[in-house]
């Protein structure tokens, strides 16, 4: 009997043991995404942020050298890089206070989800500004205005350029996905006798 029981208690500790083990290796992969999703982030908005900063400077530029349609343009691209200089400043910031420790698996998921759907939606709204764009610089042409065909192809190119940066954020940031999926994975559910349990 001392023997059975023995061995009893030996496989309820090692199992334990393991179980720990393989839940702390859950949490070291979930950290690692987590700081990588949210260094990946800092990342776009340093990328997006680099791009007002030189709209804003060179159509400054521009706007003291020029004249007519293209003054216009250049003027559309300072308030342009303004909003998008503001945007990726606050976006930065608020992923840079963010701990990686404070995820949830959960919360994990959530997150990339919410994200993607963002950069989806910005991704339409893109298209959006391109369409309008064109339709400001047709119609300039057609009456003859230059504030409008300035502003038509400042925008056009403002709204040519979020689009690609959006895409490209979504096809790279599907890395992530790949990898949460990957920690979802080791979630197995093993049945015996005396009931079930979830390991990881």
């Amino acid at each position: 009997m001392k023997p059975l029981i023995l061995i009893t208690a030996f496989v309820i500790i090692l199992g334990h043991n393991i179980q720990t083990t393989s839940a702390q290796d859950v949490h070291d992969s979930l950290y690692k995404l987590n700081e990588s999703r949210l260094g990946f982030t800092q990342n776009g908005m340093t990328v997006l942020g680099g791009w007002a900063i030189s709209n804003i400077a060179v159509s400054g530029v521009g706007l003291a050298v020029t004249s007519g349609r293209v003054r216009h343009f250049h003027e559309m691209n300072v308030a342009w890089g303004s909003v998008n200089l503001l945007i990726s400043g606050l976006g930065y910031r608020s992923a840079a206070r963010k701990d990686p420790n404070d995820y949830t698996l959960s919360e994990t998921v959530r997150e990339q989800q919410n994200f993607q759907k963002v950069l989806l939606f910005n991704a339409g709204l893109d298209l959006g500004y391109v369409a309008l764009g064109a339709y400001l610089w047709e119609r300039g042409i057609g009456t003859n205005n230059r504030r409008s065909v300035g502003y038509g192809q400042s925008i056009m190119l403002q709204g040519g350029f979020l689009f690609v940066f959006d895409m490209l954020m979504y096809t790279l940031s599907r890395n992530h996905s790949r990898r949460l999926f990957k920690i979802m994975d080791t979630f197995t559910v093993h049945g015996s006798a005396g009931g079930f349990s979830i390991r990881f």
